[in-house]
């Protein structure tokens, strides 16, 4: 899917700084479809526009109209971060934050304390 990845100036925020966002086009079926075709667990929130994927023991939020997303621990989260979609979110986070956790458990089956 094509993304426009332009950044719009939406509003001013209480401290007067400029507030903006890029939209990502895509619709809730065509991120819905694409989560299920990577086999994951979904949670829908339509009137938040939110989505919780679970990817094994981690949830993320994800915001499908605007690439918004956090990792979902304890309490509310501190930060958010942006991505240009669910590919891009997918590809560039999850796979990767999944493969990070992979190689370091096994670094640590490979090398066992004594």
């Amino acid at each position: 899917m094509k993304h426009t990845n332009e950044w719009k100036f939406v509003r001013k925020n209480s401290k007067g700084e400029a507030v903006f966002r890029r939209d990502t086009d895509e619709s809730l079926e065509y991120v819905l479809e694409y989560l299920k075709d990577k086999d994951v667990t979904v949670e829908v929130f339509p009137k938040a526009t939110l989505l919780s994927i679970y990817v094994d023991w981690r949830r993320y939020d994800y915001y499908w109209t605007t690439g918004r997303w956090c990792q979902r621990r304890l309490g509310y989260p501190r930060k958010h971060y942006h991505s240009k979609g669910i590919d891009d979110f997918f590809t560039r986070f999850v796979e990767k934050d999944t493969q990070r956790i992979e190689e370091s458990s096994t670094m640590s089956d490979a090398n066992p304390l004594t």
